[in-house]
């Protein structure tokens, strides 16, 4: 409990860091006024916008860590293996892929808007989440089947390299400003949406994240085979198929959000794995791992903002970064658990 209210607290502490960080922040808006460089009017329109955005900003930088997070710690419950989360598997690939075609061939259209509130890339990221979970549905899991545990990293990675090979034949035909815009999706970057948008893209972030979690005992008993799962009450069949619905939701909502972000959902469970066994509460865990994955991407995109300004990297370049050291500190941890 200690452990939950710490990280709570240095979450806080972070989401006041980030909002006074960055290029444009509400006290820049109050400078003017005080330094009479614009009127009250100025200072009004100014605040609201810059306030508005910045809450958005912030509130989907979490939202989609702890999305991720959540993500990443049930793909390695159900497919017992530690290299699963939705970046290797292809779903966020999938997702990435229907979202930059629909701007490319059908620009008009993605900017639009379905009664003021559903994005249409939206629909396009959830279309293409579906696609890529057929795939992994027919052939992944045949895998798994047959050849093991191992071979998810093998169907991640021929997922990932068939959407990449498809958009590059797109690339290629695109201008350097294209290319521009495809890289904060490819490689993930907040996206500047309102707050309407950000309405609709938070309840589809935190619903099937809080789902995901109360579903930690029936993945527990699943864990022990399907006869004793079935034993217990729980249809592993069913409950596959509930997750992976999920799983989609998730993945649709969060490359909508965020672009194809990688490593948050693959290295936060394993970063929290070790507190995890210790703690006596089980439902306190999902929950501390997702605000592990809440810290991390905020910690990333506070990195993004503030490092190259008045420059702007994609956050998926920092959690690729910050991923490296924690990478080695996990493998050095499982060498010397072997040892």
């Amino acid at each position: 409990m200690k452990s939950v209210l710490f990280l709570a607290l240095l979450l806080c502490l972070f989401l006041l860091l980030s909002f006074v960080s960055g290029p444009a922040t509400p006290f820049s808006a109050w400078l003017n006024v005080v330094t009479l460089k614009g009127g009250l009017s100025g200072f009004i329109s100014d605040h609201s916008s810059i306030l508005e955005l910045r809450v958005v900003h912030i509130l989907l930088s979490c939202a989609v860590g702890f999305a991720l997070a959540t993500a990443g710690r049930t793909m390695q419950q159900l497919l017992q293996n530690p290299l699963a989360d939705p970046h290797v598997t292809g779903l966020s690939a999938g997702s990435t892929s229907a979202v930059l075609l629909t701007l490319l061939f059908f620009p008009l259209l993605a900017q639009r808007l379905l009664f003021g509130w559903l994005p249409v890339l939206w629909v396009s990221a959830f279309i293409g989440a579906a696609g890529a979970l057929s795939i992994l549905n027919s052939l992944l899991f045949r895998l798994v089947r047959v050849w093991g545990a191992p071979a998810l990293a093998l169907a991640g990675l021929f997922l990932n390299a068939s959407f990449s090979a498809l958009l590059m034949v797109v690339f290629a035909r695109l201008s350097p400003a294209g290319l521009t815009e495809v890289q904060s999706w490819t490689l993930g970057a907040i996206q500047p949406y309102g707050l309407n948008q950000a309405l609709f893209l938070l309840p589809m972030l935190f619903i099937p994240s809080f789902y995901l979690m109360a579903c930690e005992r029936q993945l527990l008993l699943a864990s022990f085979g399907q006869d004793f799962a079935l034993t217990n009450g729980v249809n592993f069949i069913q409950l596959r198929g509930r997750i992976l619905l999920c799983l989609m939701f998730l993945a649709s909502a969060a490359v909508c959000a965020a672009g194809s972000i990688g490593f948050v959902g693959l290295l936060v469970p394993h970063l929290t794995r070790r507190w995890m066994l210790r703690c006596e509460r089980p439902a306190l865990r999902p929950i501390f791992n997702g605000l592990a994955g809440s810290f991390v991407l905020l910690c990333a995109d506070l990195l993004s903002r503030t490092l190259t300004q008045p420059a702007e990297l994609p956050v998926g370049v920092y959690t690729a970064l910050l991923s490296f050291p924690f990478l080695v500190m996990v493998l050095l941890r499982h060498q010397k658990g072997a040892a």
